[in-house]
C-alpha cells in the first residue's frame, strides 16, 4: 500500500528540528519512504500513490507515545474526584476493579486505546496490574489489536500484600505468565504489539522478584517499568521496609537499574537520587496531570532534561487524570515547569515534543525506528486540523501543537502504515456501540460496589 500525504505543514522532529511549508510524505507499507516539498516529486507520487490524503489544512507530526497508563482505569473516570494517591486507591480503584470481568477489562482497554489514538497517541504502554484472572492481560492485548495502536502491555505484578488477596500473585505464577504472554503477542500484528515487566512499585514487590523480573526482562530483551517516588508516603513506606533507602537508592541496591529500567513518575528524588539516575541512564517517565490532579508534585523534569536522560511523557490512568489527551498533556508540562520554577525559559515546545515522539520511541524499545517524520522510520503519523479559531491563525507550528491544540484537534491517524482514524472516526472500531457498551458495563459494577 502507498500512501501520499500532500501539502501538509511537517513538523518532521528529525535531529535539524525541520519544518517543511506545503511538503509531502509518502509512505510505502508501514514505513516512511520519502519526505520533501518538490512539486514536481510530488505531482509524480501522486500518480504511484494507491491513496492521496489532502492535508493542505493540517499539521503533520510524528504519533506520539503515551509511556505510562492503565487503559483499565477509563472505567473509573471521574469515580472519585479530590482524594490523595492511596485512598483514592484503597477505597475506589482496587474495589471497582476486583468486580471487573475478563469482558470489562476487553472494553475498557479498547475505549481506551481508542482515545489514545484519537487524542494524539498512535503509541501507548499500559502497565496493567489487575490479574484476578490471568485472561486480563490477553484481553488487553486483544484491545490493542482490535483497535489498531501500537501497543506494549506492561505486565505489572504484587506479591507483597498491602491490599486484599486479590491483588497479591505468587512468583511463579508471575514469571511464567510474563513468559506466556511474551510467546504469544510479542511481535504480534506486524510488530504493532509488545510486552514489558512492571514491578508495582518498591513496596509491593519483594526485592528477589524485582531480581528475577529484570533478569527475565533482560534475557527477553524487553523494557522494565516501575512507579517511582510517586508521593511523598510511597517514599516514607519504603525507607521503613529498607533501612532507611528511599525509592531509587532502592532500586539501585538491587542492581536492576539500566537505559532500559524505567521509572513512571519520579517525582520525589533528593540530589543523591538525580546522580544515580545520571549514573545508570535511567529513564523517567512523566505525567504531569495526574500528578496534578493527585497533588503529588512535580518531577525534576528541567533537570533530568539537561541531564541528557530521555525523559517521555505519559498521561497515567484515566482514573487519575479523567482524560488520556496527549496533545492537551503537551500544554499542560510546559506550563508546569515554567511556572514552578519561575523560569519561562526552562522547558521549550521542543522538549516538550521530544518526549513525546523521539523520547517517547526509545521507550517503546523503538529508538531510531519511529518518532520522527523521516525516511525509514515506521509510519506513525497525525494531520492535526489547525484552521480552527483557537489555533489559528499560525506563526510556528510546534507552537501551535503544544500550546493550542487538544485531542479533539486530532483528524486522522495512520499506525504501521494504516489509517486507523479518518476524520476524527476510527477506521475499525463502531465507536458509539463501544461507548453505550462501557456504559452499561461500569453502571452495573458500581451498583455493586
Amino acid at each position: 500500500m502507498k500512501t501520499l500525504f500532500r501539502n501538509p505543514w511537517i513538523v518532521t522532529m528529525n535531529d535539524d528540528f525541520e519544518m517543511i511549508r506545503n511538503g509531502f510524505v509518502y509512505v510505502v507499507d508501514d514505513k516512511i519512504s520519502e519526505v520533501g516539498s518538490d512539486p514536481l516529486r510530488m505531482a509524480q507520487l501522486s500518480l504511484e500513490a494507491d491513496s492521496v490524503i489532502d492535508a493542505a489544512d493540517k499539521i503533520l507530526m510524528p504519533g506520539m507515545v503515551s509511556a505510562h497508563t492503565h487503559l483499565f482505569q477509563t472505567f473509573m473516570r471521574g469515580l472519585a474526584d479530590d482524594l490523595q494517591l492511596y485512598p483514592w486507591l484503597s477505597t475506589q480503584v482496587w474495589p471497582f476493579s476486583e468486580l471487573m470481568t475478563e469482558e470489562d477489562f476487553y472494553y475498557a482497554g479498547l475505549i481506551g486505546c481508542l482515545e489514545n489514538l484519537k487524542t494524539g497517541a498512535t503509541s501507548c504502554i499500559d502497565q496493567h496490574y489487575i490479574f484476578t484472572s490471568l485472561n486480563n492481560g490477553d484481553r488487553i492485548f486483544e484491545a490493542m489489536r482490535d483497535s489498531g495502536i501500537r501497543g506494549n502491555m506492561c505486565r505489572c505484578f504484587a506479591n507483597i500484600v498491602y491490599y486484599e488477596k486479590f491483588r497479591e500473585e505468587d512468583q511463579d505464577r508471575i514469571l511464567n505468565d510474563i513468559k506466556r504472554l511474551h510467546s504469544e503477542w510479542a511481535g504480534k500484528e506486524n510488530g504493532r504489539l509488545s510486552l514489558s515487566v512492571g514491578p508495582l512499585n518498591p513496596w509491593g514487590v519483594s526485592p528477589d522478584l524485582f531480581q528475577k523480573t529484570k533478569q527475565l526482562s533482560k534475557d527477553l530483551g524487553i523494557k522494565f517499568q516501575v512507579h517511582t517516588a510517586e508521593d511523598q508516603d510511597v517514599v516514607e513506606k519504603t525507607a521503613k521496609m529498607y533501612g532507611g533507602m528511599r525509592n531509587v537508592e532502592f532500586l539501585e541496591s538491587m542492581g536492576i537499574l539500566d537505559e532500559d529500567t524505567q521509572l513512571a513518575h519520579a517525582i520525589w528524588l533528593d540530589d543523591h537520587e538525580m546522580e544515580i539516575l545520571d549514573k545508570y541512564r535511567c529513564q523517567p517517565i512523566h505525567c504531569p496531570v495526574a500528578n496534578a490532579y493527585l497533588a503529588d508534585g512535580v518531577a525534576r523534569v528541567p533537570e533530568m532534561l539537561k541531564m541528557g536522560l530521555p525523559v517521555a511523557l505519559g498521561t497515567d490512568g484515566p482514573g487519575s487524570n479523567n482524560a488520556q489527551d496527549m496533545l492537551g498533556t503537551l500544554k499542560y508540562t510546559a506550563l508546569m515547569h515554567k511556572n514552578h520554577n519561575l523560569d519561562a525559559h526552562i522547558i521549550s515546545n521542543k522538549d516538550v515534543l521530544t518526549m513525546a515522539t523521539r523520547n517517547g520511541a526509545i521507550a517503546m524499545g523503538m529508538d531510531g525506528q519511529m518518532g520522527q517524520i523521516a525516511p525509514g522510520m515506521k509510519a506513525d503519523i497525525l494531520l492535526v486540523d489547525w484552521k480552527k479559531p483557537h489555533i489559528a491563525p499560525v506563526h510556528h507550528p510546534e507552537s501551535a501543537l503544544v500550546n493550542n491544540a487538544n485531542g479533539n484537534d486530532v483528524d486522522t491517524v495512520m499506525v504501521n502504515g494504516e489509517i486507523v482514524v479518518r476524520n476524527k472516526k476510527s477506521t475499525k472500531i463502531d465507536e458509539i456501540a463501544l461507548i453505550d457498551e462501557c456504559q452499561k458495563r461500569i453502571e452495573f459494577i458500581k451498583s455493586r460496589m
